[in-house]
């Protein structure tokens, strides 16, 4: 496989199955992480003290990671439709700009170290406190390269090419793995903080150079070829992206501020919990809202192809509802036996497995809405609006809030998941609205679309919900159990689909046609091959 042939562009569905696939693959390298980490380290002082070091950078630097990763590509667009040095000339003022910027808040967190680590964690002391210190300083390396890795990345998603970054963050998060499992018995901890600077050291030298090389970035850093009135404009638009960011981070930390106040394991449940519901966000919603990005932005920027635009908005949310809707019912019916599968063994007993699994179940109503607000958010940035959607944050943060002390009183852990449920269908609803400003994102065909993927995904709730009976009884904590339970979850799995399919071919569903007809092509492809 030549590097010409792996830095070839994709379209917005194959994008989208890439990310999708090597996103699944990586799932595995997390859970083997995980799994190491609890072998080597378990859940002592040290691990909490490299958790924190490792929170620290990336949660300052990590802000603007994010908000690069989303605004370089319709500033990039926009320039390259000018000429290709004007899009040169930008990035590389850009890179020069905040890469000096970012390099001086690194050297802030080294040298005020321990006031971070007594902010973030408090109740460290001794040798604790002093590791915390000292491996914030090791990390912070691992911070900096991150936020200039979101900003190549998206440049390469500009460019169409979405597969070489997650490729080579794939590779990064395999090096971590290997990090820990080979050197642990020579370097100890310090194996972690040796494969935590290897992840982001090959992602950031790997893009880097091939920017380099193939587009031809970084070749002329200097202040003197800046356009300040330009740099000024991208500042302005990336401040709400980056207030947006903390917005979120503090919406997390009140979750977790709540819930402290709850029964003990509840923050623990929200936590496995968030681990069961993302799977399909990530896996099928994110590939999607990142895959289909820069071709907003190249429409927003001609004004002539509104309609065209908004025929891409309806398909992709069109296309989020097929795969994520039967996935909520799955995972409502069944979020026992899979909580069950993934989690309980050792500490997890069955009083936490129910716990978790109804905060699942509540986390899920609003799946729909996690799925689809990161696309619509997507249309604000691709013209240009980064002040909407941080209003509309602000308006869900305030709304989270009230509705955790007052659910959480009434269901503990499981009102706070539902409040989020019912602050992301807010949110969703107030993207659709603002969206009208621009174009329809929730056209009458889409409507009609959405009623019948739901109607197709009843028999998947009916079918797990009947199967539950199935699963009494069920273990996971032995290698025999585990693989039994996971194997009547893929039986029923497979049984709920046939029944979506076959409703799904009779109702004419366009994203069933769809995405059958690329399945088959993909096929033909590799039979050709």
């Amino acid at each position: 496989m030549d590097i010409p042939g792996v830095l070839k562009r994709q379209t917005v569905t194959q994008a989208a199955v890439l990310i999708a696939v090597i996103s699944f693959i990586s799932k595995f390298f997390g859970f083997f992480r995980e799994v190491l980490v609890a072998k080597y380290f378990g859940a002592t002082g040290t691990t909490d003290a490299f958790l924190v070091a490792l929170i620290i950078p990336l949660s300052i630097l990590g802000l603007f990671s994010g908000g690069f990763n989303t605004l370089i590509i319709p500033f990039y667009l926009e320039k390259k439709a000018q000429g290709t040095e004007a899009a040169r000339k930008f990035v590389n003022s850009a890179f020069t700009v905040w890469g000096t910027i970012f390099l001086a808040v690194s050297l802030l967190i080294f040298i005020f170290a321990p006031a971070c680590v007594r902010i973030i964690a408090y109740g460290f002391k001794g040798e604790r406190f002093d590791l915390a210190v000292t491996l914030t300083r090791y990390l912070i390396i691992s911070g900096l390269f991150t936020v200039l890795t979101g900003m190549f990345t998206g440049l390469f998603q500009a460019e169409k090419q979405f597969f070489f970054p997650i490729f080579v963050t794939f590779l990064g998060n395999a090096s971590l793995v290997l990090s820990l499992f080979f050197l642990h018995r020579y370097l100890g901890l310090h194996s972690w903080t040796v494969g935590q600077l290897l992840n982001a050291s090959i992602a950031f030298l790997t893009m880097s150079f091939v920017l380099y090389w193939r587009y031809k970035f970084f070749h002329s850093l200097s202040y003197r070829q800046i356009d300040w009135k330009e740099i000024r404009q991208f500042a302005l638009l990336l401040m709400p992206l980056v207030i947006s960011g903390g917005i979120s981070m503090l919406n997390q930390i009140v979750d977790k501020t709540i819930a402290s106040g709850l029964d003990p394991g509840s923050i623990a449940a929200l936590n496995f919990a968030q681990r069961v519901w993302n799977i399909p966000i990530s896996l099928l919603a994110v590939p999607i809202a990142t895959a289909i990005f820069p071709t907003f932005s190249e429409l927003a920027l001609n004004g002539s192809a509104r309609r065209e635009y908004e025929e891409r908005l309806n398909k992709t949310i069109s296309v989020s509802f097929y795969l994520i809707i039967p996935s909520s019912f799955f995972l409502f019916f069944l979020a026992q036996p899979i909580v069950r599968l993934f989690f309980e063994r050792g500490a997890f007993d069955p009083k936490a497995t129910a716990l978790t699994a109804l905060v699942v179940q509540m986390y899920v109503i609003g799946l729909f809405g996690h799925a689809t607000s990161p696309i619509l958010a997507r249309v604000f940035y691709s013209f240009k609006n980064t002040a909407t959607p941080l209003i509309i944050g602000a308006i869900c943060v305030g709304l989270n809030i009230v509705l955790n002390i007052i659910l959480s009183r009434l269901m503990g852990a499981a009102g706070i998941a539902l409040a989020t449920s019912i602050v992301m269908i807010l949110n969703f609803i107030l993207y659709s609205l603002f969206l009208k400003k621009y174009l329809n994102p929730f056209s009458r065909g889409l409507a009609f679309e959405s009623i019948k993927i739901f109607l197709s995904a009843i028999p998947i709730g009916l079918i797990c919900y009947f199967s539950l009976p199935y699963f009494q009884n069920a273990s996971a904590s032995t290698l025999h159990g585990f693989i039994s339970l996971a194997i009547k979850v893929a039986i029923v799995a497979l049984l709920s689909v046939v029944p979506y399919f076959g409703l799904s071919y009779l109702f004419k569903l366009e994203s069933f046609a769809f995405l059958k007809s690329y399945a088959i092509s993909s096929v033909k492809k590799l039979a050709r091959k």
